[in-house]
């Protein structure tokens, strides 16, 4: 979902003991997480929020604002207004003469554009 929204949905395919590194601008405190709809409390380790032990089919949503911030950075000696949601560079002032950069208006939205994808996944573990 991100940039659009700040969550991310993870589907497990082994038994594991979950752990995800949560963005460098949310707090653990603004985390919600759940197990397949269910609201469970995340333990944390630095920036890693500790889901625990989780399922094959089982889905974890961790689930945090995200937000726009503009940094104003110089770059060649030229200053650049940059606008960010998340990680991504969403705009940039100036965009450039000759090939505009970071025209990506889309991602300010709030609704994701999803793509149907058929990909082939292997039922067979493959040692390496």
């Amino acid at each position: 979902y991100i940039p659009y929204q700040g969550r991310v949905d993870i589907k497990m395919k082994e038994p594991a003991d979950l752990e995800v590194r949560i963005p460098e601008w949310t707090t653990p405190e603004d985390i919600r997480c759940q197990v397949n709809g269910e609201d469970t409390e995340a333990s944390w380790s630095g920036r890693y929020a500790r889901v625990g032990s989780v399922a094959p089919g089982d889905v974890a949503t961790l689930s945090f604002p995200i937000w726009e911030r503009t940094d104003v950075v110089h770059i060649e000696k030229e200053r650049f207004a940059l606008v960010r949601k998340g990680n991504e560079v969403v705009s940039i002032d100036p965009p450039g003469r000759h090939c505009p950069l970071y025209q990506r208006q889309h991602y300010r939205d709030s609704s994701p554009r999803w793509r149907n994808l058929t990909r082939f996944v292997s039922g067979e573990r493959i040692e390496w």
